[in-house]
C-alpha cells in the first residue's frame, strides 16, 4: 500500500526545484562579490605597502640594484591587481546600491495620507562609533593640506626631473627625492589613516 501510495504522489513541482536553484545560485553569486570587494581592500592596503617598500629599498640599496628592481617590479604588479580588483568591487556596490534603492521603492507607505514614509525611506541611523567614522573625510585624521602637499611634492619632483639637463644632475637627484618622499609618505598614509576608515565604509556599503 505504501509503494502505491509513493508511486502516485505527485513529483515535486519544476517551479519549487527553480526556486531552490535560484536561491542556491543567488547565495554563490554572493559570496563570489563578497570575495571581489575583501580581495580589493586587500590588494589596496598592499600595492600602498609595496609601493612604499619599493621606494625604502631604493633607497637603502641603490637605484639600479637588483633588490630595488625586484621591489619595483612587485609593486607595479600589486597596482595592476588592485585596479583590476577595485573596478570589480565598484559595479559590485553599484549594482547593490540600485537593488536597495529599488527595494526601497517597492515598500509600501506607513499610514494612510499622513505623509509617514516607509522604514527604507527614513534616514539610516549609524549604529556603532565605527559607523559614525564613515562621515570623516577620506584620509580621516590626517589633514587635507598634508595630502596636497604630497601630492605637489610629486608634481613638482616630476617636473624637475622632466626638465632636468641630464640624467644625474642636481635637478634630477631632487625631483627624484621629491617624488620618492611623496609616494612614501602617501603610502604610509593610506596604510595606517586611511585604510581602516575605507574598510568600515565598504562594510557599511556592504550591508
Amino acid at each position: 500500500m505504501a509503494d502505491i501510495e509513493a508511486a502516485t504522489a505527485p513529483p515535486q513541482a519544476p517551479a519549487a526545484r527553480r526556486a531552490a536553484a535560484a536561491g542556491a545560485l543567488r547565495g554563490l553569486l554572493s559570496l563570489a562579490a563578497d570575495a571581489v570587494v575583501n580581495g580589493s581592500l586587500a590588494a589596496l592596503w598592499w600595492s600602498n605597502a609595496a609601493n612604499a617598500a619599493a621606494v625604502a629599498v631604493r633607497w637603502a640599496c641603490g637605484e639600479g640594484s637588483g633588490a630595488a628592481e625586484a621591489t619595483r617590479q612587485f609593486a607595479m604588479a600589486s597596482c595592476g591587481a588592485m585596479g583590476v580588483l577595485v573596478l570589480g568591487a565598484v559595479a559590485i556596490l553599484l549594482c547593490r546600491f540600485r537593488s536597495r534603492m529599488a527595494e526601497a521603492r517597492d515598500v509600501p507607505q506607513i499610514g494612510g495620507g499622513g505623509g509617514g514614509k516607509s522604514p527604507a525611506a527614513q534616514p539610516r541611523r549609524h549604529q556603532s562609533a565605527g559607523a559614525r567614522g564613515c562621515e570623516d573625510g577620506l584620509y580621516g585624521p590626517v589633514p587635507i593640506p598634508i595630502v596636497v602637499l604630497l601630492f605637489v611634492a610629486v608634481a613638482v619632483g616630476l617636473l624637475m626631473q622632466d626638465v632636468a639637463p641630464a640624467k644625474g644632475s642636481r635637478e634630477e637627484r631632487v625631483g627624484s627625492m621629491l617624488v620618492d618622499a611623496g609616494i612614501f609618505l602617501h603610502s604610509v598614509i593610506v596604510c595606517f589613516f586611511v585604510f581602516p576608515g575605507f574598510v568600515v565604509r565598504v562594510k557599511v556599503a556592504m550591508k
